[in-house]
């Protein structure tokens, strides 16, 4: 067995702090640290392509459109075609046509951007637009967006290519990339054990609700505890319930998800939080070889039934 040695590399992008590692023979640091450096472009080519702050990216010109067909590149029909699957996957409680509510509840610039700010208007609104207003034509590779519809594709961008970095890593006896609590974990790491991987308590940021030991396994923590701000006095936060086109009231503020894959796992957290403990949960456990966890706001911890084997909630 060959001496193994784990490489990291963190670095911003997408609005978080991402961290990548791999284990690599220790003859084979400098191809090892090669392959961080392309995992770090690949972020920043998602985020300079599908970033809805940069009014230069290509999802900023496809939400000013204005209802023409717009020709996509195969980074954002893909993304964008994951993203409708996902909303139909939820039944709508996903949805990335949320944009006009985002705004309107003041997450108008990336997260480390915003502030209390006063004089910053909180628009009520009834977007008439949803999922299935997105129109894709495969083979011209195109989406048509209506006038006045605009999506918001930052978790489920996240998610994609936390998957897609892996993929390219899972030759590798161990590797995790965790972008801002979207993980995948892939193998073992250098001394044989399983990746631990801690569930921050959201009442108690400071200290684990439990630490899961896993592999070849996504893991997805959504929670209304961050990225949250006041607006005008009120309280407002980046999980939008497109039911009613505010952010969730949910009594769930934190839902962790180990699934497939990391698209999945964000999709099925965001979706098992807005719906609320008891839909939320049965939504969860619908959904094969899945697996969570729901903290509620009066401290109430809530697992999936076949969730116990691998955690140690005390």
């Amino acid at each position: 067995m060959p001496d193994l040695i784990e490489v990291t590399r963190s670095f911003s992008a997408m609005n978080t702090d991402v961290e990548a590692i791999i284990c690599v023979p220790r003859g084979e640091r400098n191809e090892g640290e090669k392959s961080l450096i392309r995992v770090q472009q690949i972020f920043d080519e998602v985020e300079t392509a599908l970033s809805r702050f940069s009014p230069e990216s290509e999802l900023s010109r496809l939400n000013q459109a204005n209802g023409t067909p717009f020709t996509a590149s195969h980074l954002l029909f893909t993304v964008v075609s994951a993203a409708k699957e996902a909303a139909y996957f939820s039944g709508g409680i996903y949805d990335p046509t949320i944009l006009p509510y985002l705004l309107a509840a003041g997450y108008d610039r990336s997260f480390e951007k915003l502030s209390d700010n006063a004089d910053s208007p909180v628009y009520q609104l009834n977007s008439r637009f949803n999922w299935r207003d997105i129109i894709l034509d495969a083979e011209k590779s195109t989406v048509i967006l209506p006038a006045g519809c605009g999506l918001d594709l930052g978790g489920i961008a996240k998610g994609w290519t936390v998957d897609r970095v892996s993929e390219g890593l899972k030759q590798l006896s161990g590797f995790a990339v965790n972008a801002g609590g979207d993980m995948f974990v892939g193998g073992k790491r250098t001394d044989g054990s399983l990746w631990s991987v801690g569930v921050v308590d959201p009442l108690h940021p400071e200290s684990n609700l439990t630490v899961l030991e896993l592999t070849d396994k996504a893991v997805c923590t959504s929670s209304t505890a961050r990225r949250n701000w006041r607006n005008n006095g009120i309280y407002g936060h980046h999980l939008i319930d497109p039911r009613s086109g505010k952010p969730s009231d949910s009594p769930v503020i934190s839902a962790t998800i180990i699934a497939e894959s990391t698209a999945a796992a964000e999709i099925i957290a965001k979706t098992a939080l807005i719906l609320g403990p008891g839909d939320g949960m049965e939504f969860i456990e619908r959904q094969n070889g899945v697996k969570g966890i729901l903290v509620l706001r009066n401290g109430s911890l809530l697992e999936s039934i076949n969730c116990r084997e691998i955690t140690n909630v005390s």
